[in-house]
């Protein structure tokens, strides 16, 4: 019989400090990962919820003209995506400094899910839940949209505030309870929406 990894909320904040700490180290970065797949194999629903929740509220606070909050995932997912706010004349993209996080192609199935998540975490945690092992795609996703943020606003706590209020939620939804926080959640959201002319 296979041990499952317990469920430890500090693996989770570590990696979400990672999405606006770019000098984490890189070992601890790679272990944070593979711990979180750990436990999304004895906590699926948990991760999924936790994960979606997070790309739901990141690409909601993109201005409403902002085009990856419509994605076509037949389409979506490569670094000339984010040309429309960060042009480049580099052949490389891996040495570009403003478009390097998005030099890996995003994935049909990453694509969906961001295309989903315009209906909502549920839709977006609902295909994610089709995959063998969704927690590397979701969490490329949210890195992803964590960046389209930081493009607009530079250095943003906003991701990892997202991540620890998801935390909770969760736990919730694993638990087969009610999200009970919907009020000030919204609250939170309207605060961080971004209001922005640049699209």
């Amino acid at each position: 019989m296979t041990n499952l990894a317990p469920w430890d909320d500090t693996t989770w904040a570590a990696w979400a400090v990672g999405l606006v700490e770019p000098l984490i180290d890189p070992y601890d970065r790679v272990a944070d990962l593979e711990a979180m797949r750990e436990q999304a194999r004895g906590h699926r629903l948990r991760a999924v919820t936790l994960l979606a929740g997070t790309l739901t509220d990141l690409l909601d606070s993109l201005p409403d003209e902002d085009p990856w909050r419509h994605v076509d995932p037949a389409t979506f997912g490569t670094y000339r995506d984010g040309l429309d706010l960060v042009p480049t004349e580099a052949t490389e993209i891996r040495e570009d400094i403003g478009l390097a996080a998005l030099a890996r192609p995003l994935g049909r199935e990453g694509a969906q899910i961001m295309s989903d998540a315009e209906h909502g975490w549920e839709n977006a945690a609902h295909r994610a839940n089709e995959l063998d092992d969704p927690v590397p795609v979701l969490a490329r996703i949210v890195s992803w949209a964590s960046w389209r943020r930081r493009v607009y606003v530079g250095e943003d706590t906003y991701p990892v505030l997202v991540v620890f209020s998801w935390l909770r939620r969760a736990a919730l939804v694993a638990a087969g309870q009610q999200i009970d926080d919907a009020e000030s959640h919204e609250r939170t959201r309207a605060s961080a929406r971004i209001v922005d002319d640049l699209v």
